[in-house]
C-alpha cells in the first residue's frame, strides 16, 4: 500500500488514467448500431489542386480527396464512434495499421489506430515523400515526422499514446496530400464506406452518445511560395451527436446528415 501511494505521489496522472481507461471484457447479448452519413443538398464542385513538382508521378492536377460521395448521397470517410464507453469488446487486432504513399496520395485517406499501437508507413512511389503528423487543435504539436526517399521503404512509428485526431501532411513539395488518423481509446469506432454506411457491433446494452466526425471540405487558405502553393488550410471539421439506445441482440439505426457550410 505504501508503495502504491508513493507511486501515485510521484505520478499524479496515473490515478486519472486508471479511473478512465477502457476495460476490455466479454460482451454477452451485445447489440448493433447501423447507420449512414449522407450529404444534404447538391454535391459541390470539388477543388482541383495544381501540382508543381514530380509531375511524371503525380500528374498535373489532382481533385481534393476530402469529399467522396457515393450512392444515395452517402459520404465516405466520416468517423462514427461511441463517446465515453468505459468497457466492452476487445480490439480485434494488435498488428500495426498501414498507411501507404501511393500515386502521390495517402491510402487510406482516413484510418483508425488503436491507442498504444504503432503505425506502419510505406512509400510505393519512386519519389521522396514524408509523413509529417500533428495533433489537431489551435497549437498543433508534431507527433512524428518520417521521410522516405526510396520506393518500397517501410517504417514503423512509435506507439501512439494520445487518443484523438492526428493530421497527416507531406512536406516534400506535395501540399495537396492529406490524411487523418483517429487514435481510438476503445474499439467502437467505424469509418463510413464508399456509400456512407457504418456499423458498430457487440455493444453492451445501454444508452450511448453516438458521435460523427468529418474532416471538412473547403480550402480556407493557401500559403504561397514562388507562385506555388506551399500549404493548404481547410475549414473546421463537421461534427454531430445523437443519443442511441442499444437493446440486447438487437439492431438500432442512427443516421447523420452532413450539411456543408
Amino acid at each position: 500500500a505504501i508503495a502504491t501511494l508513493l507511486f501515485l505521489f510521484l505520478n499524479p496522472g496515473a490515478l486519472l488514467v486508471s479511473q478512465t481507461a477502457y476495460i476490455p471484457t466479454d460482451v454477452h447479448g451485445g447489440g448493433t448500431i447501423n447507420g449512414k452519413v449522407t450529404l444534404k443538398g447538391i454535391i459541390p464542385k470539388i477543388d482541383q489542386m495544381g501540382i508543381s513538382q514530380d509531375n511524371k508521378v503525380c500528374g498535373k492536377i489532382r481533385p481534393s480527396p476530402r469529399l467522396v460521395v457515393g450512392k444515395d448521397q452517402g459520404v465516405a470517410d466520416a468517423i462514427v464512434y461511441l463517446e465515453g464507453i468505459s468497457k466492452g469488446k476487445k480490439f480485434l487486432s494488435t498488428a500495426p495499421s498501414l498507411l501507404d504513399q501511393h500515386n502521390c496520395e495517402y491510402h487510406p485517406h482516413v484510418l483508425i489506430v488503436p491507442l498504444g499501437q504503432s503505425l506502419q508507413i510505406v512509400n510505393t512511389d519512386p519519389i521522396l515523400h514524408n509523413v509529417h503528423t500533428y495533433e489537431s487543435g489551435k497549437d498543433p504539436k508534431t507527433v512524428f515526422n518520417i521521410a522516405q526517399p526510396v520506393r518500397g521503404m517501410k517504417s514503423t512509428t512509435k506507439p501512439l499514446m494520445k487518443s484523438g485526431i492526428v493530421v497527416v501532411t507531406c512536406d516534400a513539395g506535395h501540399p495537396w496530400m492529406s490524411a487523418h488518423i483517429m487514435v481510438a481509446d476503445h474499439p467502437y469506432y467505424a469509418i463510413t464506406d464508399k456509400n456512407g454506411n457504418f456499423s458498430l457491433s457487440d455493444i453492451p446494452p445501454g444508452s450511448y452518445t453516438l458521435h460523427m466526425w468529418h474532416e471538412g471540405v473547403a480550402v480556407a487558405k493557401k500559403e504561397m511560395e514562388h507562385d506555388r502553393v506551399r500549404k493548404y488550410s481547410y475549414e473546421p471539421p463537421y461534427e454531430g451527436s445523437k443519443q442511441v439506445t442499444v437493446s440486447p441482440k438487437a439492431i438500432s439505426t442512427a443516421d447523420f446528415e452532413l450539411t456543408l457550410r
